[in-house]
């Protein structure tokens, strides 16, 4: 029995899949892709539009975790460090009792603006000041600035995806936002605007017809089909392309990071999240860390007229509570990006680099909609339609359609677009047909 699409309401859409048969397997089987990420999106989504963080639709779930959930988190960290620093007394110094009032606020500016040292209680003060140097805080002072440099390098890819995109001839953002908006319309509506997404992606794809002029153009032609060291619009992967190179820039910028952090804290922070486990492993104090130590030692000195006194005093950095708590959860959650961006990068690279399996992803939904058919010049039609028509750019503007709206959607787009690339295809064949017909008389 086939089911079409089409006639499904928004709450049978909404319905789990793994119950709706067509023709015997699940559709569930069919649509298994490992381009599937979970819809995080639909759980904060709500909470990002209250904030006025307007939602995207021209990229996948793991490209959000980066450039929109990291960078959220990000800013949340910075706000809770600047305010425990500007707000409350991120420094506190223990005095001589001679010290008057104006003195010890100086003690713990001077403190704050220089850097304090960490010398375990148990181990001895070294003589030598050079030696207690060795031992400097170089961070605490720098932390909400070193967060938003951070967010920023988790925006830069994006920026960088969003001005090469737009030299695609063709708005993905604006595609999915209608696709998503069909799942909602009453079911003539819906087959409109789905017929209108199908007919504006054939005139795109259409408009980029390969360059028949140059050094071996068919040539060029092929080696574009299956790498990307020659693309562009007219090879039919140029946006293929530039998501490839989105998702390694974000690679990039995810191990990137961690050495930047390990430069930054001036300790090795690259094993932090190791000794945590360790810790925690062993039984020990976790929350006691050497890296965020929250008693310091701070020198200065006070100059009065015609002698020098120096002092060193003990401090007390409450800063240090909630650096210690955030750069843990960074630790783990940059790790988790990281290979979250290989995973991202690995799967889309061969989702979109071996011909095949653009093939059998056309194929899945065909079989879904009833366009499949095992005779050779079926085959030699599908085959045409994804390679010749739909090509790499094609494929990806169809993903990106499951990705952001759901399968039974794309099911619908790939289905009108076959349909109309068949009726052109037969017409043609018949017009070679007739024009053979034609010579031999």
């Amino acid at each position: 029995m086939y089911i079409n699409p089409a006639t499904l309401s928004p709450q049978t859409l909404k319905r789990p899949r793994t119950g709706m048969t067509l023709g015997g397997p699940t559709v569930a089987a069919y649509l298994d892709d490992t381009n599937q990420y979970p819809k995080l999106d639909h759980v904060l989504g709500t909470a990002g539009q209250a904030v006025g963080i307007r939602g995207t639709y021209d990229d996948d779930f793991i490209d959000r975790l980066n450039h929109k959930y990291t960078v959220m988190l990000l800013v949340i960290f910075t706000v809770i460090v600047s305010t425990s620093q500007y707000v409350g007394n991120p420094i506190e110094c223990w005095c001589p009792t001679d010290f008057t009032e104006n003195r010890v606020d100086y003690t713990n500016f001077v403190c704050w603006v220089s850097n304090t040292y960490y010398i375990p209680m148990q181990s001895q003060i070294p003589a030598q000041y050079d030696q207690r140097r060795e031992q400097e805080l170089t961070y605490y002072q720098w932390v909400p600035l070193i967060l938003l440099v951070c967010s920023m390098f988790y925006k830069v890819p994006r920026l960088i995806y969003k001005v090469l995109g737009s030299y695609s001839g063709i708005s993905i953002d604006k595609i999915n936002g209608m696709a998503r908006d069909t799942q909602y319309l009453a079911p003539e509506e819906r087959k409109k605007k789905l017929e209108h997404i199908s007919k504006y992606m054939g005139q795109w794809l259409k408009s980029a017809s390969p360059h028949r002029a140059g050094l071996c153009p068919h040539l060029r032609e092929r080696i574009g089909d299956v790498c990307f060291f020659l693309c562009g619009r007219h090879y039919g992967n140029y946006l293929t392309t530039v998501a490839m190179v989105y998702k390694l820039l974000f690679l990039v910028n995810s191990i990137a990071m961690m050495y930047t952090m390990n430069a930054f804290m001036g300790s090795k922070y690259s094993v932090y999240g190791f000794e945590v486990l360790t810790s925690l492993y062993e039984g020990e104090d976790w929350t006691y860390s050497p890296k965020f130590p929250r008693v310091t030692l701070c020198d200065f000195e006070i100059r009065q007229m015609t002698n020098l006194q120096r002092w060193t005093v003990q401090c007390v950095l409450p800063v240090n509570l909630f650096n210690e708590k955030i750069f843990i959860f960074l630790w783990f959650w940059m790790v988790f990006i990281a290979i979250a961006n290989g995973f991202g990068f690995l799967t889309n690279l061969y989702g979109y680099i071996l011909p095949h399996h653009r093939r059998s992803y056309i194929r899945k939904y065909l079989k879904i909609n009833d366009q499949h058919k095992k005779t050779d010049s079926d085959r030699r039609i599908r085959k045409d339609f994804v390679k010749d028509f739909l090509k790499q750019d094609g494929i990806f503007v169809l993903r990106q359609i499951s990705n952001n709206a759901n399968d039974v959607i794309a099911s619908d787009v790939i289905r009108y677009l076959y349909a109309g690339f068949l009726e052109k295809y037969k017409q043609s064949a018949d017009d070679n047909s007739n024009i053979e017909n034609a010579d031999s008389v």
